[in-house]
Protein backbone atom coordinates (compact mmCIF):
# COMPACT_ATOMS: atom_id res chain seq x y z
CA UNK A 1 0.00 0.00 0.00
CA UNK A 2 1.33 3.02 -0.77
CA UNK A 3 2.09 5.52 2.21
CA UNK A 4 0.73 8.93 1.99
CA UNK A 5 1.67 10.59 4.35
CA UNK A 6 4.77 12.85 4.67
CA UNK A 7 5.10 17.40 4.95
CA UNK A 8 1.94 18.68 3.33
CA UNK A 9 -0.09 15.44 3.52
CA UNK A 10 -3.45 17.49 5.20
CA UNK A 11 -5.66 15.85 7.94
CA UNK A 12 -8.87 17.57 9.35
CA UNK A 13 -10.35 16.19 12.75
CA UNK A 14 -13.66 17.34 13.52
CA UNK A 15 -14.93 16.62 16.74
CA UNK A 16 -17.22 19.08 18.28
CA UNK A 17 -16.41 17.96 21.90
CA UNK A 18 -12.81 18.78 22.30
CA UNK A 19 -10.38 19.75 25.00
CA UNK A 20 -10.26 21.52 27.60
CA UNK A 21 -13.78 19.55 27.70
CA UNK A 22 -13.31 16.06 29.63
CA UNK A 23 -14.72 12.71 28.40
CA UNK A 24 -13.68 9.82 26.53
CA UNK A 25 -14.60 10.85 22.75
CA UNK A 26 -12.48 14.37 23.87
CA UNK A 27 -9.65 11.83 24.90
CA UNK A 28 -9.52 9.95 21.84
CA UNK A 29 -9.47 12.99 19.71
CA UNK A 30 -6.79 14.58 21.20
CA UNK A 31 -4.57 11.66 21.45
CA UNK A 32 -5.25 11.27 17.73
CA UNK A 33 -4.36 15.00 16.44
CA UNK A 34 -1.09 14.52 18.99
CA UNK A 35 -0.15 11.07 17.23
CA UNK A 36 -0.72 12.05 13.38
CA UNK A 37 0.67 15.59 13.60
CA UNK A 38 3.87 13.85 13.52
CA UNK A 39 2.86 12.83 10.25
CA UNK A 40 0.75 15.09 9.03
CA UNK A 41 -0.48 18.72 9.02
CA UNK A 42 -3.32 18.57 10.79
CA UNK A 43 -6.01 20.71 12.03
CA UNK A 44 -9.12 20.53 14.71
CA UNK A 45 -12.10 21.66 13.58
CA UNK A 46 -14.27 22.18 17.39
CA UNK A 47 -16.89 23.44 18.94
CA UNK A 48 -15.38 23.87 21.75
CA UNK A 49 -14.29 27.26 23.45
CA UNK A 50 -11.01 27.05 25.60
CA UNK A 51 -9.35 29.97 27.21
CA UNK A 52 -6.42 32.44 24.71
CA UNK A 53 -3.57 30.48 24.74
CA UNK A 54 -4.57 27.15 25.56
CA UNK A 55 -4.00 25.51 22.38
CA UNK A 56 -0.49 27.60 21.67
CA UNK A 57 2.03 24.26 22.77
CA UNK A 58 -0.74 21.67 21.05
CA UNK A 59 1.73 20.89 18.06
CA UNK A 60 -1.32 21.98 15.56
CA UNK A 61 -3.96 23.60 14.44
CA UNK A 62 -7.20 24.04 16.28
CA UNK A 63 -9.79 26.21 14.82
CA UNK A 64 -12.29 26.87 17.63
CA UNK A 65 -15.85 28.11 15.99
CA UNK A 66 -17.57 31.21 17.53
CA UNK A 67 -20.83 29.45 17.94
CA UNK A 68 -23.89 31.84 19.25
CA UNK A 69 -27.15 30.75 20.64
CA UNK A 70 -26.14 27.18 20.25
CA UNK A 71 -26.58 26.93 16.85
CA UNK A 72 -23.59 25.11 15.73
CA UNK A 73 -24.90 23.26 12.71
CA UNK A 74 -25.17 26.42 10.82
CA UNK A 75 -21.28 27.01 11.80
CA UNK A 76 -19.99 23.43 10.95
CA UNK A 77 -21.85 24.19 7.03
CA UNK A 78 -20.01 27.28 6.80
CA UNK A 79 -16.37 25.83 8.00
CA UNK A 80 -16.73 22.48 5.78
CA UNK A 81 -17.95 25.13 2.62
CA UNK A 82 -14.40 26.73 3.55
CA UNK A 83 -12.65 23.75 3.91
CA UNK A 84 -14.02 22.15 0.25
CA UNK A 85 -11.57 22.29 -2.15
CA UNK A 86 -8.86 21.19 -0.25
CA UNK A 87 -6.66 18.67 -0.72
CA UNK A 88 -7.28 16.23 2.61
CA UNK A 89 -5.83 13.07 3.02
CA UNK A 90 -8.87 12.22 5.34
CA UNK A 91 -11.02 13.70 7.23
CA UNK A 92 -11.79 12.45 10.70
CA UNK A 93 -15.41 12.99 12.28
CA UNK A 94 -14.76 11.96 15.45
CA UNK A 95 -18.04 12.19 17.78
CA UNK A 96 -21.69 12.15 17.06
CA UNK A 97 -21.98 16.10 16.32
CA UNK A 98 -19.64 16.01 13.76
CA UNK A 99 -21.06 13.08 12.02
CA UNK A 100 -24.55 14.69 12.50
CA UNK A 101 -23.30 18.27 10.92
CA UNK A 102 -21.08 16.31 8.08
CA UNK A 103 -24.85 13.88 6.94
CA UNK A 104 -26.16 17.49 6.87
CA UNK A 105 -24.20 19.76 5.18
CA UNK A 106 -20.27 18.40 3.95
CA UNK A 107 -19.93 18.22 0.73
CA UNK A 108 -19.00 15.01 -1.18
CA UNK A 109 -15.19 15.92 -1.53
CA UNK A 110 -14.89 15.49 2.26
CA UNK A 111 -17.12 13.04 3.41
CA UNK A 112 -15.67 10.61 0.47
CA UNK A 113 -12.85 11.08 2.90
CA UNK A 114 -14.08 10.44 5.60
CA UNK A 115 -13.55 8.48 9.01
CA UNK A 116 -16.48 8.21 11.32
CA UNK A 117 -15.91 7.45 14.92
CA UNK A 118 -18.72 5.41 17.22
CA UNK A 119 -17.49 5.73 20.92
CA UNK A 120 -20.26 3.07 22.62
CA UNK A 121 -23.85 5.07 23.22
CA UNK A 122 -24.47 6.22 19.78
CA UNK A 123 -27.33 2.93 19.28
CA UNK A 124 -29.28 4.04 22.43
CA UNK A 125 -29.02 7.91 22.41
CA UNK A 126 -30.08 8.30 18.64
CA UNK A 127 -31.63 5.02 17.52
CA UNK A 128 -33.29 3.15 20.37
CA UNK A 129 -34.52 5.75 22.79
CA UNK A 130 -34.08 9.41 21.14
CA UNK A 131 -34.70 12.41 23.24
CA UNK A 132 -36.95 14.68 21.97
CA UNK A 133 -34.70 17.42 21.03
CA UNK A 134 -32.78 15.04 18.77
CA UNK A 135 -36.68 13.91 17.10
CA UNK A 136 -36.71 17.52 16.29
CA UNK A 137 -33.61 17.95 14.37
CA UNK A 138 -33.59 14.72 12.81
CA UNK A 139 -30.40 13.52 14.43
CA UNK A 140 -30.72 10.02 13.56
CA UNK A 141 -31.82 11.25 9.86
CA UNK A 142 -28.28 13.08 9.12
CA UNK A 143 -26.04 10.95 11.42
CA UNK A 144 -27.30 7.82 9.54
CA UNK A 145 -26.73 9.87 6.30
CA UNK A 146 -23.22 10.97 7.39
CA UNK A 147 -22.29 7.31 8.09
CA UNK A 148 -24.14 6.46 5.05
CA UNK A 149 -21.59 8.42 2.68
CA UNK A 150 -18.56 8.63 4.47
CA UNK A 151 -15.85 6.53 3.48
CA UNK A 152 -14.88 4.56 6.74
CA UNK A 153 -17.04 4.05 10.24
CA UNK A 154 -14.21 3.24 12.94
CA UNK A 155 -15.88 1.75 16.09
CA UNK A 156 -13.55 1.63 19.56
CA UNK A 157 -13.66 -2.38 19.19
CA UNK A 158 -15.04 -4.90 17.73
CA UNK A 159 -18.08 -5.20 20.10
CA UNK A 160 -18.52 -1.62 19.42
CA UNK A 161 -18.86 -2.81 15.40
CA UNK A 162 -21.13 -5.99 16.19
CA UNK A 163 -23.16 -4.03 18.86
CA UNK A 164 -23.66 -0.80 16.50
CA UNK A 165 -25.09 -2.96 13.40
CA UNK A 166 -27.22 -5.01 15.78
CA UNK A 167 -28.98 -2.50 17.38
CA UNK A 168 -29.63 -0.46 14.84
CA UNK A 169 -30.11 -2.44 11.80
CA UNK A 170 -27.93 -0.68 9.84
CA UNK A 171 -26.24 -3.89 8.43
CA UNK A 172 -25.25 -2.23 5.27
CA UNK A 173 -22.42 -0.63 6.66
CA UNK A 174 -21.06 -3.27 8.35
CA UNK A 175 -18.66 -3.83 5.20
CA UNK A 176 -16.56 -0.40 5.68
CA UNK A 177 -16.38 -1.10 9.23
CA UNK A 178 -12.83 -1.01 10.88
CA UNK A 179 -11.85 -0.94 14.48
CA UNK A 180 -9.84 1.43 15.88
CA UNK A 181 -8.97 1.26 19.84
CA UNK A 182 -8.32 3.83 21.94
CA UNK A 183 -4.71 3.97 22.90
CA UNK A 184 -3.17 4.65 26.04
CA UNK A 185 -0.58 7.10 26.15
CA UNK A 186 2.38 5.57 27.69
CA UNK A 187 4.35 8.56 28.58
CA UNK A 188 0.83 9.43 30.72
CA UNK A 189 0.63 6.11 32.34
CA UNK A 190 3.54 4.06 34.02
CA UNK A 191 4.79 2.35 36.48
CA UNK A 192 4.94 5.03 39.77
CA UNK A 193 4.40 4.30 43.10
CA UNK A 194 3.96 6.52 45.94
CA UNK A 195 3.18 5.63 49.85
CA UNK A 196 -0.53 5.50 49.29
CA UNK A 197 -0.58 3.69 53.07
CA UNK A 198 0.88 6.86 54.72
CA UNK A 199 -1.29 8.76 52.66
CA UNK A 200 -4.62 7.49 53.78
CA UNK A 201 -3.30 5.48 56.87
CA UNK A 202 -4.30 2.23 55.73
CA UNK A 203 -3.37 -0.37 57.52
CA UNK A 204 0.14 -2.65 56.97
CA UNK A 205 -1.43 -5.54 56.16
CA UNK A 206 -4.58 -4.37 54.05
CA UNK A 207 -4.56 -5.23 50.27
CA UNK A 208 -5.35 -2.49 48.88
CA UNK A 209 -8.51 -2.15 45.87
CA UNK A 210 -8.71 0.82 43.77
CA UNK A 211 -11.50 1.48 41.38
CA UNK A 212 -12.06 4.98 39.26
CA UNK A 213 -14.78 5.85 37.19
CA UNK A 214 -18.09 8.61 37.00
CA UNK A 215 -19.42 7.48 39.97
CA UNK A 216 -23.02 6.31 38.80
CA UNK A 217 -24.89 3.13 40.08
CA UNK A 218 -24.58 1.13 36.68
CA UNK A 219 -20.76 1.47 36.68
CA UNK A 220 -21.37 -1.45 39.59
CA UNK A 221 -20.27 0.22 42.74
CA UNK A 222 -23.55 -1.66 44.40
CA UNK A 223 -22.29 -4.42 43.41
CA UNK A 224 -18.91 -4.22 44.92
CA UNK A 225 -20.24 -2.99 47.78
CA UNK A 226 -21.56 -5.74 48.77
CA UNK A 227 -19.23 -7.88 47.64
CA UNK A 228 -16.41 -5.72 49.63
CA UNK A 229 -18.64 -5.84 53.27
CA UNK A 230 -19.31 -9.34 53.01
CA UNK A 231 -15.26 -10.05 52.65
CA UNK A 232 -14.31 -8.11 55.36
CA UNK A 233 -17.50 -9.70 57.38
CA UNK A 234 -15.08 -12.81 56.92
CA UNK A 235 -12.29 -11.12 57.72
CA UNK A 236 -10.19 -10.42 54.49
CA UNK A 237 -8.09 -6.99 55.11
CA UNK A 238 -8.77 -5.01 52.28
CA UNK A 239 -9.00 -1.23 51.82
CA UNK A 240 -10.51 0.39 48.90
CA UNK A 241 -10.21 3.49 47.47
CA UNK A 242 -12.27 5.17 45.03
CA UNK A 243 -11.11 7.42 42.66
CA UNK A 244 -14.28 10.14 40.99
CA UNK A 245 -17.12 12.08 41.24
CA UNK A 246 -20.88 11.94 39.93
CA UNK A 247 -24.23 11.48 41.08
CA UNK A 248 -23.89 8.31 42.80
CA UNK A 249 -21.35 9.41 45.46
CA UNK A 250 -23.78 10.34 48.16
CA UNK A 251 -25.78 7.42 48.08
CA UNK A 252 -22.41 5.49 47.95
CA UNK A 253 -20.63 7.18 50.63
CA UNK A 254 -23.85 6.82 52.67
CA UNK A 255 -23.94 3.00 52.01
CA UNK A 256 -20.45 2.81 53.09
CA UNK A 257 -21.05 4.31 56.28
CA UNK A 258 -24.47 2.40 56.97
CA UNK A 259 -22.31 -0.68 56.86
CA UNK A 260 -19.78 0.27 59.24
CA UNK A 261 -17.08 0.53 56.39
CA UNK A 262 -16.16 4.09 56.79
CA UNK A 263 -12.36 3.43 58.27
CA UNK A 264 -12.11 0.37 54.99
CA UNK A 265 -13.22 2.61 52.64
CA UNK A 266 -11.51 5.99 51.93
CA UNK A 267 -12.99 8.28 48.80
CA UNK A 268 -10.42 10.13 46.84
CA UNK A 269 -12.49 12.36 44.80
CA UNK A 270 -11.35 13.03 40.92
CA UNK A 271 -7.51 12.71 40.08
CA UNK A 272 -5.92 14.50 37.64
CA UNK A 273 -4.07 11.82 35.25
CA UNK A 274 -0.58 12.15 36.94
CA UNK A 275 -2.07 11.45 40.14
CA UNK A 276 -4.42 8.90 38.86
CA UNK A 277 -1.13 7.03 37.71
CA UNK A 278 0.53 7.17 41.27
CA UNK A 279 -2.76 5.55 42.65
CA UNK A 280 -2.99 2.66 40.02
CA UNK A 281 0.78 1.88 40.49
CA UNK A 282 0.54 1.62 44.47
CA UNK A 283 -2.67 -0.60 44.83
CA UNK A 284 -2.75 -3.95 44.70
CA UNK A 285 -5.62 -4.96 42.62
CA UNK A 286 -7.80 -2.47 40.11
CA UNK A 287 -11.73 -3.35 39.60
CA UNK A 288 -14.74 -1.92 38.03
CA UNK A 289 -17.75 -3.86 37.33
CA UNK A 290 -19.96 -1.90 35.21
CA UNK A 291 -22.86 -3.09 34.38
CA UNK A 292 -23.23 -1.03 30.97
CA UNK A 293 -22.47 -2.92 27.82
CA UNK A 294 -19.61 -0.77 27.19
CA UNK A 295 -17.82 -0.27 24.15
CA UNK A 296 -14.14 -0.71 25.43
CA UNK A 297 -12.21 -0.82 29.10
CA UNK A 298 -9.21 1.73 28.71
CA UNK A 299 -9.56 2.22 32.29
CA UNK A 300 -8.17 -1.69 33.08
CA UNK A 301 -5.59 -0.88 30.01
CA UNK A 302 -4.59 2.42 32.06
CA UNK A 303 -4.28 0.31 35.09
CA UNK A 304 -2.17 -2.45 33.22
CA UNK A 305 0.40 0.38 32.02
CA UNK A 306 0.90 1.08 35.61
CA UNK A 307 2.13 -2.66 36.41
CA UNK A 308 -1.79 -3.47 38.57
CA UNK A 309 -4.00 -6.78 37.83
CA UNK A 310 -7.59 -5.88 36.77
CA UNK A 311 -10.82 -7.38 37.49
CA UNK A 312 -13.68 -6.53 35.10
CA UNK A 313 -17.20 -7.73 34.84
CA UNK A 314 -17.52 -10.12 31.68
CA UNK A 315 -19.69 -8.24 29.09
CA UNK A 316 -19.31 -5.98 26.03
CA UNK A 317 -16.00 -4.70 25.05
CA UNK A 318 -14.06 -4.84 28.46
CA UNK A 319 -13.62 -9.02 26.93
CA UNK A 320 -11.81 -6.85 24.40
CA UNK A 321 -9.10 -5.16 27.70
CA UNK A 322 -8.64 -7.66 29.85
CA UNK A 323 -6.72 -10.92 29.07
CA UNK A 324 -8.52 -13.67 31.37
CA UNK A 325 -6.34 -15.03 33.91
CA UNK A 326 -3.18 -13.32 32.30
CA UNK A 327 -3.67 -10.06 32.78
CA UNK A 328 -6.70 -9.69 34.89
CA UNK A 329 -9.46 -11.82 35.52
CA UNK A 330 -13.37 -11.28 33.81
CA UNK A 331 -15.95 -12.53 36.07
CA UNK A 332 -19.98 -13.58 35.01
CA UNK A 333 -21.01 -12.50 38.85
CA UNK A 334 -20.24 -11.18 42.53
CA UNK A 335 -19.62 -14.78 43.34
CA UNK A 336 -16.75 -15.15 40.85
CA UNK A 337 -15.50 -11.85 41.88
CA UNK A 338 -15.26 -12.33 45.45
CA UNK A 339 -14.28 -15.63 44.91
CA UNK A 340 -10.68 -14.33 42.83
CA UNK A 341 -10.41 -11.56 45.83
CA UNK A 342 -10.92 -13.79 48.71
CA UNK A 343 -8.31 -16.22 47.00
CA UNK A 344 -6.13 -13.63 45.93
CA UNK A 345 -5.88 -14.94 43.03
CA UNK A 346 -4.77 -11.71 41.58
CA UNK A 347 -1.28 -12.16 42.65
CA UNK A 348 -0.68 -14.75 40.24
CA UNK A 349 -0.59 -12.39 37.35
CA UNK A 350 3.04 -11.44 36.49
CA UNK A 351 3.55 -7.52 36.08
CA UNK A 352 5.88 -8.05 32.89
CA UNK A 353 2.35 -9.72 31.41
CA UNK A 354 0.16 -6.62 31.90
CA UNK A 355 2.79 -3.96 30.94
CA UNK A 356 3.51 -6.12 27.82
CA UNK A 357 -0.41 -6.21 27.11
CA UNK A 358 -0.71 -2.41 27.71
CA UNK A 359 2.03 -1.35 25.70
CA UNK A 360 -0.11 -3.01 22.65
CA UNK A 361 -2.37 -0.67 23.22
CA UNK A 362 0.00 2.52 23.13
CA UNK A 363 -1.27 5.44 21.79
CA UNK A 364 1.37 4.99 19.09
CA UNK A 365 0.43 1.61 17.89
CA UNK A 366 -3.07 2.37 17.86
CA UNK A 367 -2.11 5.95 16.13
CA UNK A 368 -0.67 3.27 13.33
CA UNK A 369 -3.64 1.56 12.68
CA UNK A 370 -5.43 4.80 12.36
CA UNK A 371 -2.69 6.06 9.95
CA UNK A 372 -3.23 2.70 8.15
CA UNK A 373 -6.82 3.38 7.89
CA UNK A 374 -5.86 7.59 6.65
CA UNK A 375 -3.74 5.45 3.90
CA UNK A 376 -6.37 3.41 2.59
CA UNK A 377 -8.51 6.19 2.04
CA UNK A 378 -6.18 8.37 0.12
CA UNK A 379 -5.56 5.50 -2.03
CA UNK A 380 -9.04 4.70 -2.80
CA UNK A 381 -9.95 7.85 -3.62
CA UNK A 382 -6.84 9.08 -5.50
CA UNK A 383 -7.86 7.63 -8.67
CA UNK A 384 -11.17 9.91 -8.21
CA UNK A 385 -9.31 13.21 -7.82
CA UNK A 386 -6.89 12.22 -11.32
CA UNK A 387 -10.11 11.77 -13.43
Amino acid sequence: MDDYSGEGARVLLVSHAFPPDVGGAQNVAIQNARALSREYDVEVLTGTPAASGWDDQSGFKVTRLNIPFGIWPLQYARAFKARSNRDYRAIIFNDPAAIYSAGLAAPSSLLKRGICYLHGSEPEFFFSSPRLIYRLVRFRHYFEHGLDRCRVIAPVSEFMKRKFVEQTGLYRLQSKMKAAYAGVDRNVFYPDPIEVRDRHDIEEDAEILLSASRLVERKGYSDMLGIFRDLREEGHPFHWLIAGDGPYRKTLLRDVERAGLSESVTWVGELTQDVLRQYYSSVDLFWLLSKFQEAFGLVYIEANACGVPVIGRERGGVREAIQDNKTGFLVADQTECKRALATQKYKEVETQDVLDWAESFDVEATAQRLQEIINEVASSTEPEKNT
